[in-house]
């Protein structure tokens, strides 16, 4: 069973699982989630142990913070934490309230509440890097609980690290081995989306330049992107053009709230 994501990140992995669990390495000493995002890549992957990235420090912080909980069997104290954060969905107020408290001090289940309460649950940040996404009618519900307490479940089970870091930094602080496998999910620049407030031509540019440093060093890495989205064909083809291209099954039109969307997403692989 896939699980789902608690915070129903924009960009979850948990549909097209089983189709990169297909393509997933066997035998792997360490898995490198380098934009963990909603997690699902990390959880439901089928590696012990992982280390799970990512550049959005609250989201990095409810994780350390269901992680901390799990270890020590107190899942049911951290769920009646974060619902003590709950925001009704008929409540405008409360929501911009708790908004303009997170964007004051960082709190990681204050960030949970507005990720489930906003609009489309999807996360938005402003140039100064704070939360401006508009109120969604939304709120935490049994369904949401349920997926945190799935979500505990296996982040006691397995090896988990999390960081909170830019890739580069990353490979700054971890010595990455031919045994280990990288996956990438990055922002995707064309895609345009809130998120992208975090991400820039840099460092998309700089991406492609790690890509040939770990296939270099015979390191294994699976990169998800899209070759196309709303007519823009992606800039960057020329460059992951060497390395195997997989277009995957996913329907855009599905889930997009204008159609014609015209997406096509694939996976790009060095093995």
């Amino acid at each position: 069973m896939i699980l789902k994501s608690p915070t129903n990140y924009a960009g979850s992995k948990d549909k097209l699982m089983p189709q990169l669990l297909q393509h997933f390495p066997k035998n792997v000493d360490t898995f490198y989630d380098l934009f963990a995002g909603g997690l699902s890549v990390s959880i439901n992957s089928p590696y012990d142990r992982i280390i799970a990235n990512d550049i959005i420090t609250p989201l990095i912080q409810f994780y350390q913070s269901l992680q901390f909980m799990s270890l020590n069997n107190w899942e049911e104290k951290e769920i009646e934490i974060i619902q003590s954060f709950k925001i009704d969905k008929t409540s405008k107020e409360q929501f911009l309230k708790v908004r303009e408290e997170f964007n004051q001090d960082g709190n990681p289940y204050k960030f949970f509440a507005l990720v489930s309460s906003c609009t489309n649950n999807m996360m938005r940040f402003n140039k100064s890097f704070k939360f401006n996404q508009t109120f969604g009618e939304r709120t935490i519900n049994d369904n949401t609980i349920q997926k945190l307490r799935d979500y505990c479940k296996v982040i006691k089970t397995k090896n988990f690290t999390f960081t909170n870091l830019s890739y580069p930094e990353l490979f700054k602080q971890f010595r990455v081995n031919q045994n280990d496998f990288v996956y990438l999910d990055p922002p995707y620049l064309i895609s345009e989306a809130g998120y992208n407030a975090y991400w820039s031509k840099e460092l998309e540019e700089g991406l492609y330049t790690l890509l040939d440093e770990l296939d270099s060093k015979g390191i294994k890495f699976m990169m998800s992107n899209v070759s196309k989205h709303k007519g823009k064909d992606n800039p960057h083809l020329d460059k992951i053009k060497k390395y195997k291209i997989i277009e995957l099954d996913f329907d855009y039109e599905k889930v997009a709230r204008k159609k014609g969307s015209d997406s096509q997403e694939i996976i790009v692989m060095n093995y």
